[in-house]
């Protein structure tokens, strides 16, 4: 049985998710903290899919954000 707390720590996790996949160029820290969300996501919710997957961490560079021209 799942109790009120797990609950609201799995939500809270879910909500964590969103909020850093809105984030169209994360830094390295914060694609780093994505991963291990993920990871735990996925061992909260015993996900299929996550036990054969290798998310490999951590993000050592990421895309830089665009730089925006002006007129």
């Amino acid at each position: 049985m799942t109790t009120k707390e797990e609950l609201q720590a799995r939500a809270q996790l879910v909500r964590i998710h969103e909020a850093n996949c809105k984030i169209e160029y994360p830094t390295r820290d914060e694609a780093n903290f994505r991963i291990a969300v993920m990871k735990q996501l996925g061992r909260e919710f015993a996900l299929k899919e996550v036990r054969a997957a290798a998310v490999e961490g951590p993000v050592v560079g990421t895309p830089a954000r665009p730089q925006r021209r002006e007129p």
